[in-house]
């Protein structure tokens, strides 16, 4: 999260706390931060807690897990709070994460391994094969000469919005009346996604072989669960004490709060529902034969249970061609 996000989410997180607590809202706050958000956050606090005795900002660090704390009678809840543009909690990381955060001791990380086996040049050697390029890309010279050149060859298709690039690529080698620059950009469509899907596969093998720290493992897990969703703030927890986020979430004393920022619509995840019945044994993650998605598993040999999927996925363009990630999903129970 940039500084200023950080800026107006912080002002409104103290607003929250302000408002559940009866005071009036602060005048500097409410130009700083989103003073709608903080009244819909607050109401939802107030109803899910209806003996709060207190609702506390938990200050400017990393150092506390939960941007609030709500105190009851009953004792404490963490409260980590998220403004978001759209609905759902899953992490989209970048593409080194698992090696990053030493899921994979020793492994190497996904965008060095491209580099190693060659994977942009081969790229590159198969967007070059097109030969009705316009003018205005011609130029391998510039640092988006790849994502262009990527880019017209799907304009050529006319792939439509949402449309799944290689299925669009197999249409038009199935139509008899598609032109030939229409099959030559088909072709090399689906050699570049062939090309990719056979990366992932052969970094696959070189994480398969690599050793894993299940204590590692098993903390990803958990704060990807709790709503740390980005690089930053998985570094920022991720030395935190993982018996005591365990003893948070067992004890229902976390919860997950999503704003959304176009509604103003409050939606609520419990980790200890989410996580209930998993024993935290062997923890690890498992990698298939073949597909392009990894998961976290956990629990004893006959009653192994998946807490995450983990994606290997490019998210501009097409497959293999712009912004590598990793797309993260609980999966439902």
């Amino acid at each position: 999260m940039g500084k200023h996000e950080r800026g107006w989410v912080e002002a409104t997180e103290k607003l929250t706390a302000r408002l559940a607590n009866g005071a009036e809202p602060d005048a500097d706050l409410g130009d700083r931060g989103r003073l709608d958000l903080a009244e819909s956050l607050a109401e939802r606090l107030r109803s899910d807690f209806p003996g709060l005795t207190a609702v506390r900002h938990a200050g400017n660090s990393y150092d506390s897990l939960g941007d609030l704390i709500v105190e009851t009678p009953g004792g404490k809840t963490f409260v980590e709070a998220k403004f978001v543009a759209s609905g759902g909690t899953r992490a989209n990381l970048g593409q080194d994460t698992l090696t990053q955060f030493e899921l994979f001791e020793g492994a190497t990380a996904w965008s060095d391994f491209r580099e190693e086996i060659g994977f942009p040049e081969d790229r590159e050697a198969l967007l070059r094969e097109f030969d009705d390029y316009p003018d205005d890309v011609r130029d391998w010279s510039y640092k988006s000469a790849v994502y262009d050149r990527a880019k017209h060859l799907k304009n050529v298709l006319d792939v439509s919005w949402g449309q799944h690039t290689g299925s669009r690529a197999d249409e038009v080698l199935a139509d008899p009346d598609a032109t030939e620059p229409q099959r030559e950009a088909a072709r090399i469509i689906n050699a570049i996604l062939d090309l990719d899907r056979e990366e992932k596969l052969a970094y696959f093998d070189h994480l398969r072989d690599a050793e894993q720290n299940p204590r590692n493992v098993e903390t990803f897990a958990h704060l990807i669960v709790c709503g740390y969703h980005t690089a930053d703030a998985l570094e920022a927890h991720f030395d935190d004490d993982l018996d005591e986020i365990k003893r948070l979430i067992e004890t229902n004393s976390y919860r997950l709060y999503e704003v959304n920022r176009n509604s103003g619509t409050v939606t609520v995840e419990n980790p200890s529902e989410l996580l209930a019945g998993f024993e935290w044994a062997d923890t690890r993650v498992e990698i298939p034969e073949d597909g392009t998605s990894v998961s976290v598993v956990t629990g004893p040999p006959d009653d192994r249970r998946r807490v995450l999927n983990i994606a290997y996925n490019w998210k501009n363009k097409f497959q293999g061609i712009q912004t590598p990630s990793m797309n993260v999903f609980v999966p439902e129970a």
